[in-house]
């Protein structure tokens, strides 16, 4: 299955997390007491970014934090914090890495109660977890581009329905449960209305050197995700950034003929931070500024070398929405590149 057919999917799946999945979701929330805190989640090789989408959306929906790690750490650190009941998520596209498995292991020797997110219902993690939350990744491979945009979707689901079901404290809560609804329309016209806008993107950023891909909060994760998929896929020398260590790691600018793509929003929380990084590189180096973001950002799109505009969400349904478009970005640079995967060919 090519990366474009897989994207098409994407509408299909939401829809079925919408009809079948929430009820399941909801089901899963009213079974933890919530009063063991923190929630641990742990992810694994690129499981890594939806576990930081699942944090943000938990600690701004929920209003719990949340403690996140990779499987070896939390065996060999993090186990000791664990009580009778603590919820434990782990997310894992295959469900059978050793140091993934030690760590469910652990947490249920502790107690804790251990989910699991992972595209194989029969998998040795599945089959271990008290429970498992189905992402409905369909035919696509664990690493497939709709089980990993699935992944990211089902953490912020999940992370709504704990904020319905338990009143938490954010004000947005309903508006994003409405966003929710509307996805899978908003990917389609993502894959369908502004593809040139996709090609075009990829053009720009496969004719670099190296690309920095930078996001704050929600939009983190993202980057991350966004830079392993085009280095993986396109074979571009792409880096994923937090937006707040980008700016501390980088005291001079990237070298001329590098590229910056920044993903952000009007509603994001770090917006001020992000026009003050474009402010800063565009004024030490006349370096390729890149961004994704909607039309009531002007301050990042007017400065941008090129811009796309999203429609307007919350900062969280932005951050997805972002994702589907760099997947489509991914598959046109794929097909563009000699050094990409034939996946996306």
């Amino acid at each position: 299955m090519n990366i474009k057919k897989e994207l098409m999917e994407i509408p299909h799946a939401l829809q079925q997390m919408l009809e079948e999945g929430r009820p399941q979701y909801d089901a899963l929330i009213r079974r933890v007491g919530w009063t063991e805190r923190p929630v641990f989640i742990i992810g694994d090789g690129s499981s890594y970014p939806a576990v930081l989408s699942g944090a943000s959306a938990f600690e701004s929906l929920l209003g719990v934090p949340v403690v996140v790690r990779r499987p070896a750490a939390f065996s060999a650190y993090t186990t000791p914090a664990l009580a009778a009941r603590s919820l434990v998520i782990v997310v894992s596209g295959s469900g059978d890495g050793e140091e993934t498995l030690a760590a469910a292991r652990q947490a249920k020797h502790c107690g804790a109660i251990v989910w699991a997110v992972t595209a194989d219902p029969a998998s040795d993690l599945a089959k271990l977890a008290d429970a498992t939350v189905n992402y409905f990744p369909g035919e696509s491979a664990a690493e497939g581009a709709q089980s990993v945009f699935c992944r990211h979707a089902v953490m912020l689901f999940l992370a709504v329905a704990a904020g319905h079901v338990h009143k938490g404290p954010a004000r947005h809560l309903t508006e994003l449960e409405e966003e929710l609804e509307k996805l899978p329309r908003h990917v389609e016209w993502v894959l369908n209305q502004i593809s040139d806008a996709g090609r075009a993107l990829a053009t720009e950023l496969s004719a670099l050197p190296k690309v920095f891909v930078v996001g704050g909060g929600p939009f983190h994760p993202v980057a991350l995700q966004a830079a392993d998929q085009l280095g993986k896929l396109a074979g571009m020398n792409a880096s994923g950034f937090e937006l707040l260590d980008f700016q501390e790691a980088f005291h001079r600018p990237p070298q001329p003929g590098e590229g910056i793509l920044y993903l952000s929003s009007s509603r994001c929380g770090l917006k001020a931070q992000v026009h003050e990084s474009v402010r800063e590189f565009r004024h030490k180096a006349d370096q390729k500024i890149f961004a994704i973001t909607d039309g009531n950002d002007r301050q990042l799109s007017e400065r941008a070398t090129l811009a796309v505009l999203l429609p307007v969400l919350t900062e969280a349904g932005a951050a997805l929405l972002a994702l589907a478009f760099l997947d489509l970005v991914t598959h046109y640079a794929a097909q563009a590149s000699p050094r990409g995967s034939i996946r996306g060919r």
